[in-house]
C-alpha cells in the first residue's frame, strides 16, 4: 500500500478532540450585546499547529451531562484520538436566574449538582483510559460575579431579588470556583494532563480585561491567554503534552 507524503506527515500528527462549552468553542459578546464566535480563538490557532489535528466538537451552553454523551457517541463511532480535552463546569454551575429573578426566596439548583459533575467527571476520565485515550483536564477561566450580574440586570432580571438570593456579587464566582476546583483534584488523582487556565487568568492584576462585558466569556486577549496554557502544556516535557 502505497502512502503519499502528506498522509505520512499526517501519521505523525496527535489527534484530539475537544469536548466543551462555549469557552472552548470561541463564543465572545460583541460591542452589540451579541455572542458570536471569535475566528481566532485558541483552539482554532492552536489547530494552526503543525503537529496537531483538532476536532473542536465544544458546544454553546454544554454541560457534563451533555459532554457525557457526545463522548460516547463520540467512541460507538468508531473514531478514536491521541487526546480528549475536557472543558466543562461553567453551565454545571448556573442557575436558571429567570426564575430565581422570578422567585429568590426559594431553593434553587445549580443546572449539575457538584456531586453528580464530579461523578460524570470520573466516568468520562475512567471511560478515556479504559479507551487508551489521554484525557486532558482544563480548569475554567475565572468568572467576574459584578459583571456577570450587571449583565443579567441587562436581560430584564431583577438586581434586588438577584441578590436576595446571592447575598453579594462573588457569590458567583466562589460558587464557579468549586467546580474548577473539582476538575483540578481530579486532574491530580488521575494523573492526567492538566490545562491550568484558571491560574493563567488569576496571575494577572487586571483580570476582568480579558473578559468579556457578560463577565463568563474570555474575550480576544483571554483566548490568547488560554493559548498560552496550551502552548507550554505542548513544550513542556516534564508533563503529558500534546
Amino acid at each position: 500500500m502505497n502512502l503519499s507524503a502528506e498522509n505520512l506527515i499526517n501519521k505523525t500528527k496527535a489527534q484530539i478532540s475537544v469536548l466543551g462549552d462555549s469557552v472552548l468553542k470561541g463564543i465572545i459578546l460583541n460591542q452589540r450585546g451579541r455572542y458570536e464566535i471569535l475566528p481566532s480563538n485558541c483552539a482554532a490557532e492552536m489547530n494552526k499547529k503543525s503537529n496537531i489535528i483538532i476536532n473542536n466538537k465544544s458546544r454553546f451552553g454544554c454541560t457534563i451531562t451533555k459532554g457525557w454523551q457526545m463522548l460516547q457517541k463520540t467512541l460507538d463511532s468508531g473514531i478514536t484520538y491521541d487526546y480528549i480535552v475536557l472543558e466543562f463546569g461553567g453551565n454545571d454551575c448556573d442557575f436558571k436566574w429567570n426564575e430565581v429573578s422570578d422567585n429568590p426566596s426559594v431553593e434553587h439548583k445549580p443546572r449539575t449538582s457538584l456531586t453528580e459533575f464530579i461523578a460524570t467527571y470520573r466516568l468520562m476520565i475512567e471511560t478515556l483510559i479504559k479507551h487508551k485515550i489521554k484525557p486532558v483536564l482544563v480548569s475554567l477561566p475565572p468568572v467576574n460575579g459584578q459583571k456577570y450580574l450587571d449583565y443579567l440586570v441587562s436581560q430584564g432580571l431583577s438586581r434586588e431579588n438577584l441578590l436576595h438570593f446571592l447575598h453579594e456579587p462573588e457569590t458567583i464566582y466562589r460558587y464557579h470556583e468549586a467546580y474548577s476546583l473539582a476538575v483540578t483534584r481530579l486532574a491530580g488523582e488521575y494523573n492526567c494532563a492538566y490545562a491550568p487556565v484558571r491560574e493563567e487568568f488569576l496571575d494577572k492584576w487586571n483580570q476582568p480585561d480579558f473578559l468579556c462585558a457578560d463577565g463568563i466569556h474570555p474575550n480576544e486577549s483571554g483566548h490568547r491567554l488560554m493559548q498560552n496554557v496550551f502552548e507550554n502544556m505542548s513544550m513542556n516535557r516534564n508533563q503529558q503534552h500534546l
